[in-house]
């Protein structure tokens, strides 16, 4: 009686089990049209994440002193480190007090770099990761001493680099591509801390690759120079414990969470369906949200659109992301594409030239208006920290 009564269990659960399978296999992928029309919704950050206002003596590009971009450089736990197109690189505490400066592009010694491709910290080791122009990863310590160098094979590149773990880069490859002559599908990789080993994830696979940049001859006649744009877009974003894969010629985004890659939904129309193509670019992503768009690959940039998918409800609509702590409310940036934060988190600045304007303007309230106190003469910008609840 024992013996047929766990014989029917096995069979129950194995046909539970093939129910199941079949269950998952027929639910059809969520599809996001990038024409439709979905509610928009005004989010007030202040109410998802924590705001945290911090000035900053750091030295300035002249990009910088545009009044308000995404902050280009790498944030820890107990670090941030900005760097310069001169090679200048800071590392400050979390309370704004400078701790290291060094400077080692164009130097003829070991461990020069010939210029920053990407900044990347490995708290648990201590350690800057530098991208040099050469394709090449310099390590350092946090006060600039060298450590090792982790060469790229030739046949690759890393247009995007992100810390994925405590041994690993996730790393996105178009060697190539702008010029059509790629012959490497697999475009994302994960690029070994300890030795340099490079493992592909072959499971994800693109056979016709598209880039978001483009040549084109300029007529002046007589000289024609070949020139060049590229598209603010990224095909990858990480975040809340995953990573959102949105390679430019694939109409389905997947996500790489716990070791798999799995399809999260597919856009519509495809990226071939017209000409000029209108890429998909994953801006920033956090445990709840995925904040993601099109835009058109033209330098008129004709169409583009800016969407939010929430992983919990599977809604999709459109945004105004807002920092309700100035007046007018300001628009919060959410590229990501060369910085380096940690996860749920999303960091903006601003010239300290333009948010003292706005004090004396009275257009500052809450911890912004705060901020104004903790202003040293020498600071150049106020960093603006938005830790995500979820």
């Amino acid at each position: 009686m024992r013996k047929k009564l766990w014989l029917g269990l096995l069979l129950l659960g194995m046909t539970a089990c093939q129910l199941s399978a079949e269950k998952e296999v027929a639910v059809p992928l969520k599809e996001v049209d990038m024409y439709a029309d979905y509610p928009m919704k005004q989010l007030d950050i202040g109410e998802l994440a924590e705001v945290t206002y911090l000035p900053l003596d750091r030295k300035l590009n002249s990009k910088d002193r545009s009044y308000h971009n995404t902050f280009i450089g790498s944030i820890s736990e107990s670090h941030i480190v900005s760097h310069t197109f001169d090679g200048d690189v800071e590392v400050f505490d979390h309370a704004g007090e400078r701790l290291h400066h060094f400077n080692h592009q164009q130097k003829e010694k070991e461990g020069s770099y010939m210029g920053i491709g990407a900044l990347l910290t490995d708290e648990k080791n201590g350690e800057i990761w530098i991208l040099d122009y050469d394709l090449s990863f310099k390590v350092y310590t946090m006060d600039g001493t060298y450590r090792r160098k982790l060469k790229l094979p030739a046949s690759m590149n890393a247009e995007v680099v992100k810390n994925w773990s405590a041994d690993s880069l996730l790393c996105y490859d178009d060697h190539l591509v702008s010029e059509g002559l790629s012959k490497n599908p697999h475009p994302f990789y994960l690029f070994s801390k300890k030795d340099g080993g490079i493992r592909k994830l072959t499971s994800y696979r693109v056979p016709n690759r598209i880039s978001h940049s483009e040549r084109f001859v300029l007529n002046l006649g007589g000289m024609n120079p070949v020139l060049h744009f590229t598209i603010s877009t990224s095909p990858l974003a990480v975040g809340g414990g995953r990573a959102v894969l949105a390679e430019y010629a694939q109409d389905t985004v997947f996500c790489l969470e716990q070791g798999k890659v799995s399809p999260l939904f597919v856009r519509k129309p495809s990226v071939f369906a017209s000409l000029p193509f209108v890429l998909g670019s994953a801006d920033f992503v956090t445990s709840r949200y995925l904040f993601f768009g099109f835009t058109e690959k033209s330098r008129t940039h004709r169409f583009y659109r800016d969407l939010l998918y929430d992983f919990e409800t599977g809604e999709v609509c459109t945004y105004q992301l807002q920092n309700h702590d100035f007046e007018p409310w300001l628009s919060v940036p959410v590229q990501m594409w060369r910085a380096d934060w940690p996860s749920n988190w999303l960091v903006s600045e601003m010239t300290i030239d333009k948010f003292l304007q706005y004090h004396r303007e009275g257009k500052l309230s809450g911890k912004a208006a705060e901020a104004i106190e903790r202003i040293k003469e020498t600071d150049t910008v106020m960093l603006i920290l938005y830790r995500f609840h979820q």
